[in-house]
């Protein structure tokens, strides 16, 4: 779903802008955040300043005084305070030692302190300020930071779970904004494979706020409606030209055939006269083919589709086509491994797979093998047809399904170039899948899955 989503324009702008939009909010707090402890320490450095200047105008006594004072006035006791000997000794107030560090007469800094407490005897992070006195002695002063710091933290931590929302906010309406695209998208492609599969009476489907995929819907839904119309007026033509001919033509052979008998056996005339009754009578069964594709293609024979065991038929057309492949010196066999049915039309079954064993009978040379299988489970049966011959080039193997499609080498071969575009048309009308691979023998297998995907149209 995440790869689908991303692939939306919509979804990538949003969540960009949602991750600069944090980006700023983060940068907006990390310069509130750093004028904030900026300002706080400048406080603080000012505090500290101005008691070192009031102590150091006291006298020793007073200095004692003073700082016991402020000791017991600080409540929070975040007011550090001590007076050393020039050895370091302690001498009054709440700091045990002078802090590590501390550069005396110098500018307040930060430091780890440990007070001269019963009651918090921890070091702790403050800022500190040393100086030495007249006298010798070293006045320390330094004020606990902690609560400031804990502050500046919790304005961190508002910073980033802030910007955590706001990228959060970005990605979901990135989401909702986007996944009525991503669903329009499963529907384009539904019917692009709709399309893909020959039903070209298919269009895009279009949403419901005419964004640029509704746009670009409409420009594809134009092109099909005109490639549906050129189509359509060929194919017209093609079925027309077919019935229209099929007349004149079954005239033309009877007038042909009654020439023929009532000439005489040994007239010089007579085998051109059966010369031109086969061409007619190939001509014939070309148009017959044709207007039998149209009649599927078109969806007019749906009446005699129902359960039908395929062993049977199988076995039926292995019978009826031994003789020739006999007669060729081809070897079929038929090798039933399961024995399911199928919902489909059985006449137009048993048309489709009488064109593949002509066809593999045809292209297979002497000494060769046909083999008809049937397969598969009940849910998906499985008819193929593998043969021992030249087989068909890959990239052939889609054009040999289109009317009158012949390779070159089979050009010389007798046939029409329409019997497995009729197994197509069959094919298509039953909703099965037809697979043209290679054949374990060497040659050509077609795969026939009789499933129930769907029953176009």
């Amino acid at each position: 779903m995440f790869a689908e989503l991303w692939r939306i324009t919509s979804f990538r702008l949003t969540v960009l802008y949602g991750g600069l939009f944090a980006l700023a909010v983060v940068g907006l707090f990390a310069l509130i955040y750093w004028q904030t402890a900026r300002y706080q320490n400048q406080q603080v450095d000012q505090i500290l300043l101005n008691q070192v200047h009031v102590f150091s105008t006291a006298t020793a006594d007073q200095l004692d005084d003073d700082i016991a004072y402020e000791i017991a006035r600080d409540i929070r006791r975040i007011g550090f305070f001590g007076v050393f000997a020039a050895d370091g000794k302690a001498l009054a107030g709440n700091l045990a030692r002078i802090p590590q560090g501390l550069i005396l007469n110098g500018k307040p800094r930060a430091l780890p302190v440990e007070r001269n407490d019963d009651l918090f005897p921890q070091a702790l992070e403050v800022r500190a300020l040393g100086r030495t006195l007249d006298d010798g002695r070293v006045l320390v002063v330094a004020r606990d930071v902690a609560l400031l710091e804990q502050i500046r933290q919790s304005l961190l931590r508002g910073c980033f779970l802030i910007a955590a929302v706001i990228l959060l906010l970005g990605v979901l309406g990135g989401v909702f904004y986007s996944l009525p695209a991503v669903r329009h998208i499963r529907d384009i492609d539904r019917a692009a494979r709709r399309i893909a599969d020959g039903d070209y009476s298919q269009r895009l489907p279009l949403g419901r706020r005419n964004r640029e995929l509704d746009v670009l819907a409409q420009i594809v839904n134009a092109m099909l409606d005109e490639t549906e119309r050129l189509m359509g007026e060929v194919k017209t033509a093609s079925d027309n030209i077919a019935h229209d001919l099929r007349t004149p033509l079954t005239r033309l052979r009877a007038s042909i055939y009654r020439t023929q008998q009532s000439m005489d056996k040994t007239s010089l005339h007579r085998d051109a006269l059966n010369h031109a009754l086969t061409q007619t009578d190939l001509l014939l069964t070309r148009f017959r083919a044709l207007s039998r594709i149209s009649e599927i293609e078109s969806k007019r024979r749906r009446a005699g589709i129902s359960p039908t065991f395929l062993e049977p038929v199988l076995r039926t057309l292995t019978e009826l086509y031994e003789p020739l492949a006999n007669r060729g010196g081809v070897k079929l066999s038929l090798r039933i491994e399961s024995s399911p049915s199928a919902v489909c039309d059985g006449e137009l079954l048993f048309e489709a797979i009488g064109n593949l064993l002509d066809n593999a009978i045809k292209f297979t040379p002497a000494g060769g093998v046909v083999c008809v299988t049937l397969g598969g489970t009940q849910a998906e049966p499985v008819i193929s047809v593998s043969d021992s011959g030249p087989g068909i080039p890959p990239d052939l193997r889609k054009s040999v399904l289109h009317r009158f499609f012949r390779a070159d080498d089979a050009r010389n071969t007798p046939g029409s170039g329409l019997g497995l575009s009729l197994v197509d048309a069959i094919v298509r009308l039953h909703g099965f899948g037809l697979v043209l691979d290679d054949a374990p023998e060497g040659g050509l297998r077609a795969r026939m899955s009789c499933w129930q995907r769907r029953m176009p149209g």
